[in-house]
C-alpha cells in the first residue's frame, strides 16, 4: 500500500473514534424515533451535555492504547493498565464495569487479573471494544497478532469472552478496512464472510449476529429491525455488530455511516465510535468533513494530539 495512503488510514480510524464519539454522546440514551423526531438525520455535533466536539471515555481510553504501543513499540499490558489509570477522568462518563477495574488497578492488582474481578468473570459491556483502533491498525497486517493483543488488551478491564471476541472482532474490522481501497467497489458479502471466519469458536454469538448482517445486506432494513437483529445497548454482542453493520451498509457514505450509527440510539457514542473507527480506516483522515473537524475539541489531549499519536503508530509501524 502507498505510505501515505496508510498513513491517512491510520489516522482515520483514531481521529473518526473521536468523530462518532462526539456526535453520538449528546443523544446517548435516547430511541432512534426521539432521536428522529427531535434532529432528524443527525450529521452536526450538538452543543448539549458535555459541549459540541467533546469526547468520552470511548477516544480517552482509545488515546491510553495509542500512547502505549508508541511509547513501548508494540503491547506491554502493565504499561497500558497505568496509562488507563492516569488518563482517567470521571467527567468523561466511563461504564460502572471500567471505573470498578480501574480501582482494583490503582490498588495494585495486576493488570491481567483486575478485569476478573469485575461482576465475578468479567463485564461483557463494550468497552475494550470502542477503544481498540490502534491495535486494529497497527496490526493490520497481522491477523494472529491482532487477535492475540486484542483479546490481552481488553482483559485489563473487560475479561469476559464476549468481550475479548468483541474487542477482536471490531480490531479486525478495522484493519480489514485499511486493507480495502475505498476507490473500488466493497465486496461487503466478502467482507462479512472474512470475519465469520475470522470468529473464534467461543464467539457463536457474533458468528450469528454476523450471518444476519449478511442476511440484511440483501434488502434496506428499517432501523427497527437492525436494532431487534443486531442490538443498540452497551454489551459487546449487542453493538460491535451494530456498528460493522452501520459502516458496511454505508461503505460508500462516509458521512453517513457514522449519522446512521447515531441514528439507531442506546448507547449512541460507543457505536458511534466504532463505526467511526471502521470508517475512518476504511476513507481515511481526508474523508473527514472539514466542518467535524473544526469542531473536535482540541485540547492538550484532543484533535491534534490524537493525529500526532496515529502518525507516529504509522512511523513505527514503517520501520
Amino acid at each position: 500500500m502507498n505510505p501515505d495512503k496508510l498513513k491517512d488510514k491510520f489516522i482515520g480510524c483514531t481521529l473518526v473514534t473521536h468523530v462518532g464519539d462526539s456526535l453520538g454522546m449528546p443523544v446517548e440514551g435516547y430511541d432512534c424515533k426521539t432521536i428522529e423526531m427531535k434532529y432528524g438525520e443527525l450529521r452536526e455535533m450538538l452543543d448539549v451535555r458535555m459541549g459540541a466536539g467533546t469526547y468520552t471515555d470511548d477516544t480517552e481510553m482509545m488515546i491510553g492504547i495509542a500512547e502505549s504501543l508508541v511509547q513501548c513499540r508494540g503491547f506491554n499490558g502493565r504499561d497500558m493498565a497505568g496509562r488507563f489509570v492516569k488518563l482517567y477522568n470521571p467527567e468523561r462518563g466511563y461504564g460502572g464495569g471500567t471505573v470498578r477495574a480501574l480501582s482494583l488497578l490503582r490498588e495494585g492488582i495486576d493488570w491481567n487479573f483486575a478485569g476478573e474481578r469485575v461482576f465475578g468473570g468479567g463485564s461483557f459491556g463494550n468497552g475494550s471494544s470502542m477503544r481498540i483502533a490502534p491495535i486494529g491498525a497497527f496490526y493490520y497486517d497481522k491477523p494472529d497478532d491482532l487477535r492475540k493483543i486484542a483479546c490481552e488488551s481488553s482483559n485489563i478491564t473487560h475479561a469476559h469472552p464476549y468481550c475479548k471476541e468483541g474487542a477482536a472482532l471490531q480490531a479486525f474490522a478495522v484493519a480489514k478496512a485499511i486493507n480495502s481501497d475505498p476507490s473500488e467497489e466493497l465486496d461487503k458479502q466478502s467482507f462479512v464472510s472474512d470475519m465469520i471466519t475470522f470468529v473464534s469458536d467461543e464467539g457463536k454469538l457474533y458468528k450469528a449476529k454476523l450471518q444476519h448482517i449478511k442476511e440484511l445486506l440483501e434488502y434496506v432494513p428499517d432501523k427497527a429491525e437492525v436494532i431487534d437483529r443486531l442490538g443498540n445497548d452497551s454489551s459487546a454482542p449487542n453493538s460491535v455488530p451494530t456498528a460493522i453493520y452501520s459502516f458496511i451498509s454505508h461503505s460508500h457514505d462516509f458521512e453517513g455511516s457514522v449519522s446512521y450509527a447515531v441514528s439507531l440510539g442506546g448507547d449512541t457514542d460507543t457505536i458511534g465510535a466504532m463505526t467511526g473507527a471502521i470508517s475512518g480506516a476504511y476513507h481515511g483522515k481526508s474523508g473527514i468533513p472539514q466542518r467535524w473537524l473544526n469542531v473536535l475539541e482540541n485540547g492538550e489531549r484532543g484533535r491534534g494530539y490524537i493525529e500526532m499519536l496515529a502518525e507516529k503508530l504509522w512511523e513505527l509501524k514503517s520501520l
